[in-house]
């Protein structure tokens, strides 16, 4: 056997490997989304009965909304799952993704540390997305807390959104296969003061199950870069260690 050949068939069997990892990981993810579905629909149903039993005037009804919203968005997290597992479609609509980005960073205040400041700018009148709405909340959610993730106890998060007209040399970096064609584009940019990556983790941070943090972590950056890929768009990585990391994600603006 030729070295070319035995190079080629390495190759093919790693495919293989991550084809196999993929499809187990599709299996967990439809199981978990089943129950969590069940769950939800239990809190849901408990805090709608209590909301009807509840004095107009009594100031818990902010707090059972707001924890209605919560179990809301989780839904929209679960169907991501069952997407992802292949048991559910997905919800394409226009979006307006600063609205999305603005939401989900309120929420999202308070459960970052003390020492981690926030901050978004978002460019108005942002041209709408064609895409699932609960995708975006995922895609969000996880850049960001990647970003959190790599702060520690302090530091900042910038996001910030913006659009454009992009030619094919703006992708030559990109991290999503195939690299999109030229045109308009809506991107979102988040950027964070942390420990940054070099070249070898940086390579690998949107492989499935891999993780600079806890066991069980990795498959966050894994979703986005599939969310990506589906609405035909482009990431742009600018990392270096000590410097911290700026991810770039482009989307199809709608027209």
């Amino acid at each position: 056997m030729s070295p070319e050949l035995g190079v080629a068939l390495i190759e093919l069997e790693k495919q293989l490997l991550q084809i196999q990892r993929l499809a187990g990981v599709g299996v967990m993810a439809g199981n978990i989304a089943h129950d969590l579905n069940n769950l939800l629909m239990g809190i849901s149903g408990n805090l709608e009965l209590l909301r009807g039993i509840t004095e107009p005037e009594s100031a818990s009804l902010k707090y059972m909304d707001n924890a209605l919203d919560a179990s809301r968005r989780a839904a929209n997290l679960s169907r991501q799952l069952l997407a992802f597992s292949r048991k559910g479609g997905s919800e394409i609509k226009a979006v307006d993704l600063n609205r999305v980005v603005a939401e989900n960073l309120e929420l999202m205040k308070g459960s970052m540390r003390k020492g981690v400041a926030l901050s978004a700018r978002l460019e108005p009148e942002l041209p709408a997305l064609e895409a699932d709405p609960g995708q975006m909340q995922q895609l969000i959610v996880n850049l960001v807390t990647n970003a959190a993730e790599a702060l520690g106890e302090t530091g900042a998060i910038n996001v910030a959104t913006g659009t454009g007209d992009f030619p094919s040399a703006e992708f030559v970096w990109s991290r999503v296969e195939p690299k999109p064609v030229p045109g308009r584009f809506v991107f979102i940019e988040i950027a964070d003061s942390g420990c940054g990556m070099d070249g070898e983790t940086s390579d690998r941070m949107f492989h499935p199950f891999f993780s600079t943090k806890a066991a069980g972590r990795g498959l966050g950056l894994a979703a986005v870069l599939g969310i990506v890929k589906e609405s035909g768009g482009a990431i742009l990585v600018d990392t270096a260690p000590g410097e911290g990391t700026t991810i770039k994600v482009f989307l199809p603006a709608l027209r």
